[in-house]
């Protein structure tokens, strides 16, 4: 996987559906974010921080952040370059609902696809990750604590402990469960990958749209 070439593709793919180009802003030499001029709360890391986002259409908004690693940083502890097949790729794209005035804009989902060039990799490849629930529990928290209701926020602390925390699911995208496959899609190009980018930003807009009166 060639990092130059990836973001080349992506930019190629995502302009097709998106209808502009997308910059990026290169932090350091493996670490590309899109070039967004709004700001959302990335509240799936730990800890969470805030990341410019690019409007997309109506009131929806897109973060994508493209990171590479060298698998020699893991061996030895150095990082030796990025070189070959050494070289692990992550891609994650967030989705968020909100004013472009609204830092605290709601975080939707999130796909990822995690390639760390392992055969024996248990997380399903490409994934989603469901986050808008958060945006009622936090709308919750705002308001107790306003009007300084403890044992509202206790009840919500209960509640939240009754039931699993999906956000934290693999929700596999793209199984091969059909053809008796595991929950692992391999892409081996940079073509790839940007074609599935391209796709499922189609599709995601199209659910969308559903949503727009």
């Amino acid at each position: 996987m060639k990092q130059d070439r990836l973001i080349k593709e992506i930019r190629k793919s995502l302009k097709l559906i998106i209808g502009k180009d997308l910059g990026f802003n290169q932090s350091h030499r493996f670490h590309y974010t899109i070039n967004g001029e709004f700001k959302a709360i990335n509240r799936f890391d730990s800890p969470q921080k805030q990341v410019n986002v690019l409007n997309w259409f109506d009131d929806f908004w897109l973060f994508l952040e493209i990171k590479f690693e060298n698998n020699d940083m893991e061996e030895t502890g150095k990082n030796t370059g990025i070189s070959g097949n050494k070289l692990n790729t992550f891609i994650s794209l967030s989705v968020f609902q909100g004013d472009a005035s609204d830092t605290e804009k709601y975080q939707l989902f999130r796909a990822e696809w995690d390639d760390y060039n392992n055969p024996e990799e248990k997380y399903a490849q490409p994934h989603w990750h469901i986050t808008s629930s958060q945006a009622v529990e936090n709308i919750l928290k705002i308001y107790a604590d306003a009007l300084n209701q403890q044992d509202i926020l206790r009840e919500l602390e209960n509640e939240k402990k009754k039931v699993i925390d999906v956000k934290k699911i693999h929700f596999a995208m793209n199984g091969d469960w059909q053809n008796n496959g595991t929950h692992i899609h391999k892409m081996e190009n940079e073509r790839q990958i940007a074609r599935w980018l391209q796709g499922m930003l189609d599709h995601i807009r199209t659910e969308l749209m559903r949503f727009i009166s």
